[in-house]
């Protein structure tokens, strides 16, 4: 047994060597991963924002009118040409009678509230002929007369002489374009509401026939 002793100490060993190759690493076992899946995107769109008072008084009032702005618009200044001057005239031979301050104070009450009152008045007449009941007297009436109330006291304080051909002529003209310009501006800002059109009920009479047996 002693002279086969370094033959199985080599059998022996290369068992051991061969078990070694033949056995398998050991693969380190990972954590499951977990994937994120997007959500799936909406279809429905996006609710739209609900109208301010600003606009919903817009809508409500409708679309702009051309003609009726071009129309109020001219009316405006060439009333505004044509009576501008008559009134001045008038308030100037007022003022030359008499003596005192009653020919005065009248010329310049002529003066400050007459013309707006015959010049919007034609403003607004010529634009209820082309929308009628589409614009209010008042809100274009008072904004002409507070535009005239200060050139006419400016003219006043600054020593305008409306007998003057120059003077008249450039007063006249400056109120005639921006008195009615803010006069139209105003009403087209504050005409009425357009009327609601109802819809026309259409009423379908079918005849029934009866047969009796």
């Amino acid at each position: 047994m002693q002279g086969h002793r370094p033959t199985l100490l080599a059998v022996s060993l290369a068992l051991v060597a061969c078990a070694g190759e033949l056995r398998e690493p050991a693969t380190p076992v990972l954590p499951p991963t977990t994937v994120a899946t997007p959500a799936p995107a909406s279809c429905e769109p996006a609710p739209a924002p609900a109208p301010t008072a600003r606009e919903r008084r817009r809508r409500e009032r409708g679309p702009t009118d051309g003609n009726f702005v071009f129309s109020h618009f001219s009316a405006g200044v060439f009333s505004t040409i044509l009576i501008q001057p008559a009134t001045y005239w008038v308030a100037t031979r007022v003022g030359e009678t008499g003596h005192g301050l009653g020919p005065a104070v009248g010329a310049l009450v002529l003066g400050a509230f007459l013309p707006p009152i015959l010049n919007y008045t034609v403003q607004w007449a010529v634009g209820r002929s082309i929308a009628p009941g589409r614009d209010r007297f008042w809100p274009g009436f008072l904004v002409n007369q507070v535009s005239h109330l200060g050139i006419f006291i400016g003219a006043v304080v600054g020593g305008a002489d409306f007998r003057n051909l120059g003077h008249a002529t450039a007063i006249v003209l400056g109120e005639a374009f921006l008195n009615s310009g803010l006069a139209t501006m105003t009403a087209e800002l504050t005409r009425r509401p357009r009327a609601a059109t109802a819809a026309t009920a259409t009423t379908v009479i079918v005849p029934v026939l009866e047969f009796k047996f």
